[in-house]
């Protein structure tokens, strides 16, 4: 009886799942959305996969961060649920040329000339490597800006 009631339960929320409007966003690219009223508070599933930046009560920018797939609640000023968005995050696939060596991959952006670039689920001495550079470049940009004393 346990098992019957399980998959009930896994039934219902597939099922209310396919139900749910799906958004889809691509992966490290900003696209607008606006909702069909107001909303006071938004919830992200995981923040991971997908984030927003809020514009006003009605539009947001959705930010696709990683392939996967999470939710993003909605509720009015009252609390109440307003709805809840699937929100699909796809992998940028044009210009991207993926290198398989034996257990690691590597990615490469080819759109003018083939450079490595940051993805997901890459060798971890390549993405290390790639991210503590993209990390200095960001800080030597940030501190260029500062105001000298």
């Amino acid at each position: 009886m346990r098992l019957f009631s399980l998959s009930l339960s896994v039934a219902c929320l597939f099922a209310s799942a396919a139900s749910a409007e799906q958004v889809w966003v691509t992966m490290d690219q900003v696209q607008p959305y606006t909702f069909k009223q107001e909303v006071d508070q938004i919830v992200i599933g995981n923040p991971g996969i997908a984030d927003i930046t809020v514009r006003d009560k009605s539009r947001v920018l959705l930010f696709g961060k990683a392939p996967g797939l999470t939710n993003m609640f909605l509720f009015d000023a009252e609390g109440n649920e307003i709805d809840n968005l699937i929100v699909r995050v796809r992998a940028t696939n044009s210009d991207l040329l993926t290198l398989q060596r034996g257990g690691q991959r590597y990615t490469y952006n080819c759109t003018s000339v083939c450079e490595q670039t940051l993805t997901i689920g890459d060798a971890q001495e390549a993405f290390g490597a790639i991210s503590a550079q993209t990390a200095g470049k960001f800080q030597q940009a940030s501190s260029a800006g500062a105001p000298s004393e």
